[in-house]
């Protein structure tokens, strides 16, 4: 019997390389030669010389020359002669690498910052057109407090915009009651009967 153990055994490798390493001119065996390269660099203080390399990494000297020759081709390595202890050793710095994989991870938050942005402008002209007004400043302040501190989602906002506004009543200040009622209550969540039954109506002019 395989032992179960074997089925969920991961091993740490930087995905976003996985993600993009044909970015950076590498096939799968310069990738695999890298990620070996890597991990010796994070196992040993100095990269001693190539016959331990070619050990390490089980490829023969052909083979680890050219990889090496490519990634610094295509400035993802540096190479540094550090002396130690009298005697001259090659250290191999990979920041040049992380650089550009950083490149990729930024490149993603500016992504994630647009999907963002694009939503809240949506929220903005979904209730902008509701109500038929311009959101004020305080307004503006308060849905972005929802969502950044509140961590209330876009779809249960407008949810909440929609229950207070088949009330007749435009005031984010009651919009909020229901959403705080629905986040308690999330078996009465879209129904928006059980929240107007026990929100005071006398409200519904307040913060307009």
């Amino acid at each position: 019997m395989v032992n179960e153990y074997i089925k969920y055994i991961t091993i740490p490798v930087n995905k976003v390389l996985l993600d993009h390493y044909q970015d950076f001119s590498l096939d799968e065996e310069a990738l695999i030669i890298l990620i070996k390269l890597l991990e010796y660099d994070r196992n040993h203080s100095v990269m001693s010389n190539l016959s331990d390399i070619i050990k390490f990494c089980k490829v023969d000297q052909n083979q680890l020359s050219r990889v090496l020759q490519l990634l610094i081709k295509e400035e993802l390595l540096e190479i540094n002669t550090d002396k130690i202890d009298g005697k001259f050793y090659e250290s191999y710095n990979f920041e040049p690498l992380y650089e550009k994989l950083n490149n990729y991870v930024n490149i993603g938050d500016e992504k994630e910052d647009e999907n963002d942005t694009g939503q809240m402008r949506e929220l903005f002209d979904y209730i902008e057109q509701l109500y038929g007004r311009t959101i004020s400043p305080n307004e503006y302040q308060r849905l972005n407090s929802w969502i950044d501190d509140s961590n209330y989602s876009v779809d249960s906002i407008k949810d909440a915009v929609d229950v207070a506004y088949k009330s007749n009543i435009t005031s984010l200040q009651y919009v909020e009651r229901i959403l705080s009622s629905q986040s308690k209550a999330p078996e009465t969540k879209g129904s928006g009967l059980p929240v107007i039954s026990w929100l005071d109506r006398g409200n519904r002019l307040d913060d307009k």
